[in-house]
């Protein structure tokens, strides 16, 4: 199984809300980062040796696939083999069109052509996600620390590799 990781609003949230006088204010997250990375190790442990993890987080695209898969735990970081931001598809991504679920299928394309097995999202960004791919994606709505959202991945998982 492939599983696409995204980290910001993942592993880690967007925002911080601080209280004001009268109001409260949404404040860029500036860390610490990855605080639900332990989450997901846990969450993965009985399935590491069958999931490849491809990284679909910009992280990996601005700062480079090794210092993204370096800051994540070593059992994690031993499945990360890819990630979907390919040298050659540049141009693609800045096009409008392309939304997280088409830069995944991009990479299927270029790099597991005829790929046939399960994979799944984990991602907070559904944005033009089709309905009839939604049963791929993990919508990490408030982070992997939500309850609901392990819960999802864990039966995602077992659904699909037990």
């Amino acid at each position: 199984m492939i599983l696409f990781l995204d980290f910001d609003g993942t592993l880690h949230p967007l925002w911080t809300f601080e209280r004001g006088e009268n109001s409260v204010i949404a404040v860029p997250y500036s860390g610490p980062w990855l605080v639900e990375a332990p989450t997901l190790e846990r969450i993965l442990q009985p399935y590491l040796h069958r999931v490849e993890i491809v990284l679909s987080t910009a992280w990996a695209r601005m700062r480079g696939l090794e210092a993204a898969r370096g800051m994540l735990p070593a059992a994690i970081a031993a499945r990360v083999t890819d990630s979907i931001w390919l040298p050659e598809l540049a141009i693609d991504y800045q096009a409008s069109r392309c939304s997280r679920f088409s830069c995944i299928q991009m990479w299927l394309e270029r790099r597991r052509a005829g790929y046939a097995g399960p994979w799944l999202a984990l991602d907070d960004d559904d944005e033009l996600w089709p309905a009839e791919q939604r049963h791929r994606l993990v919508h990490a709505v408030g982070t992997l620390a939500e309850l609901l959202v392990q819960s999802e991945l864990a039966v995602m998982l077992s659904r699909h590799l037990d």
